[in-house]
């Protein structure tokens, strides 16, 4: 088994910081282009620890997101490939509460999904409104390794950032098999 977190440049919490600036930067600049009815998507990896992307990452992502987002009328799509994680918007032509369900849908039933973090928005007026779970009165994230909440465990640090990785690790080695 290759352990994938051998590879990448390690992110600081400056770096991370930057990287949440930056993509609501981004969130912000793609506002004007969301038609009615329409929503953002925001993609991204939970990755612990400060390797945050790398080949095994970026690939696992690509096809992940595409396999996600193939479902929808894509009106515009952005994918950035940088050192603090791969990350992709994709403004698509569907209802938000049609999205997050299909969002949650991947992230709980697709081999990958677990490690998948999609977020989205809604237009209100002239903000972007971030529909989650509790919206949509389903349950909260699982953790990676337990049956906690993923913010429970997150809270209580109850796993090692190694033990998250090997988790990682495994389901990608896994999956490429």
């Amino acid at each position: 088994m290759v352990n994938i977190f051998t590879e990448g440049f390690p992110q600081d919490e400056k770096q991370m910081a930057a990287s949440h600036i930056a993509n609501e930067g981004e969130r912000k600049y793609l506002l004007d282009e969301i038609p009615d009815y329409a929503s953002l998507i925001n993609a991204g990896l939970r990755i612990p620890g400060p390797i945050k992307n790398n080949e095994y990452l970026s690939e696992i992502f690509e096809c992940g997101f595409k396999d996600f987002i193939s479902n929808f009328d894509i009106k515009k799509r952005v994918v950035w490939d940088v050192a603090t994680g791969p990350e992709a918007f994709a403004i698509v032509n569907s209802d938000a509460q049609i999205v997050k369900t299909a969002a949650v849908k991947f992230e709980n039933e697709n081999p990958l999904g677990e490690i998948f973090d999609i977020d989205v928005y809604i237009v209100h007026g002239d903000t972007l409104g971030s529909l989650n779970r509790k919206d949509l009165h389903l349950q909260p994230r699982k953790c990676l390794i337990c049956d906690k909440t993923a913010e429970e465990c997150i809270r209580e640090r109850n796993h090692s950032v190694e033990e998250l990785q090997a988790h990682i690790s495994k389901l990608i080695n896994d999956y490429k098999k």
